[in-house]
């Protein structure tokens, strides 16, 4: 990610993104389930001080990350992402 008008933004191939493509991207990929995932992923950030949260976002993202199937691969792959995996990992 990079800042942009001090914004940060994602980026493909060293360009920034439109904040319009990415969610048109997220809503397909996550239709009628993406208000409750996007819910428990707020959920969960909140629940970690900035700080905390920088350092174990990858360990967070591998805990609740969804199962490839069998003969899938790469980051394309679909799969099923539950957000009460996302909410068992909320720091009280």
């Amino acid at each position: 990610m990079i800042e942009e008008e001090e914004r940060i933004r994602a980026i493909s191939k060293d360009k920034a993104i439109s904040p319009a493509s990415v969610d048109k991207y997220i809503s397909n990929k996550f239709g009628d389930d993406l208000d409750d995932i996007r819910s428990a992923m707020v959920d969960l950030a909140a629940s970690f001080e900035p700080g905390a949260l920088k350092t174990k976002a990858f360990k967070l993202y591998e805990a609740f990350r969804p199962e490839i199937p069998k003969g899938k691969r790469g980051w394309g792959a679909q799969g099923e992402l539950d957000p009460e995996i996302i909410r068992r990992l909320i720091m009280d």
